[in-house]
Order: structure tokens, then C-alpha cells, then sequence
């Protein structure tokens, strides 16, 4: 199954009637996502799923595509996690950002009370990756018992080094 086919999938399950929201990609906001070297697939993944709002997929939000220019303009966690080549997409059940990784389009969430409490750190040390792509990820959020919807989930999921506890005193 393919990545579109597996968010509409994901939205199939969730009840969400994708063509009611749906709301073309802006040409400003494609552009964003260029500039930011985001992957081609993941633009077209992007562009397929723009909507009119945010969506709630069982217990996890997908940001609205075309609120991006706003976000850069107006948000300084977005600029710094985007400085990170992190691009904040959503969020978990506890306001954890999903982030995708520019770098290679895999999928995770980031600590939300460290990446905002530490600005002078890297976001990348409170980003659990979860090794897979948005629509993969929003699928298993449907289908795979006990996926993760926040970051400390996803850390004790994943195996992952940081675990969400720690101290600026231990670094």
C-alpha cells in the first residue's frame, strides 16, 4: 500500500470525509515546501492531503497544509524546529509536536516540554523518530494496537536513548 493510500486509509477508519475538508495547497505554501528541501514525494503527499482545517486522527492532530506561511511568520518553536530540518506537522493527545524530518522524511514526535523549555538546545535531542512516513504513521495510529500518541510513548516504543527524562544539569 502506498503512502496516499494508506492516510486515506487512516482517514477512512477515523470517519473523516477527506473531499468535505479538502482545500487545494496554496502555490506560496508548495513554495515553502521546496525552499525547505522536502522530498517530492512528501510535497505530493502534502499537497493530496491540504485541508480546510486540522484534523483529528484518533488521538493525534494533522496540521492544516496551508497554515505553513503563517507558522514561519508567526511561530518562533516552528522556525527553530525548522532550523533543525524538523517541520512541525501535528501534534500527540498531550500537545507533543509531530515532526517530519527533512532529512529523510521519517516521522516522530518531539518532548514538548523540553523543546519548548530548552530553546538553547538542539530539537533534535528531544526527537523520538518513528521510522516511518506520514501516512504510514497515521495509519498505525488506526491499526496498530497501542501505537504511540505522544513522545514518551514513542520513546518506550521505539527503545529510544532519551527517554524524556533528564535534566539540563546532566548534559
Amino acid at each position: 500500500m502506498m503512502d496516499i493510500q494508506k492516510m486515506q486509509a487512516a482517514l477512512d477508519a477515523a470517519g473523516i470525509n477527506g473531499k468535505k475538508h479538502r482545500e487545494p495547497l496554496r502555490p506560496e505554501n508548495a513554495e515553502l515546501l521546496r525552499q525547505w528541501g522536502v522530498s517530492e514525494e512528501v510535497q505530493l503527499f502534502l499537497a493530496e492531503f491540504s485541508f480546510d482545517t486540522d484534523l483529528t486522527v484518533w488521538e493525534v492532530h494533522f496540521d492544516q497544509v496551508n497554515g505553513l506561511r503563517k507558522k514561519l511568520d508567526w511561530e518562533d518553536d516552528f522556525q527553530r524546529a525548522l532550523r533543525a530540518d524538523l517541520l512541525l506537522v501535528g501534534s500527540g493527545l498531550n500537545g507533543d509536536p509531530i515532526a517530519l524530518d527533512i532529512r529523510d522524511s521519517q516521522v516522530g514526535y518531539l518532548f514538548h516540554d523540553y523543546f519548548w523549555e530548552e530553546e538553547a538546545e538542539d530539537p533534535r535531542k528531544f526527537f523520538i523518530k518513528l521510522n516511518c512516513t506520514l501516512g504510514q504513521f497515521f495509519w498505525n495510529t488506526q491499526f496498530v494496537e497501542d501505537y504511540p500518541v505522544d513522545a514518551y510513548a514513542a520513546a518506550a516504543y521505539m527503545g529510544a536513548e532519551f527517554t524524556g527524562y533528564w535534566s539540563p544539569d546532566e548534559s
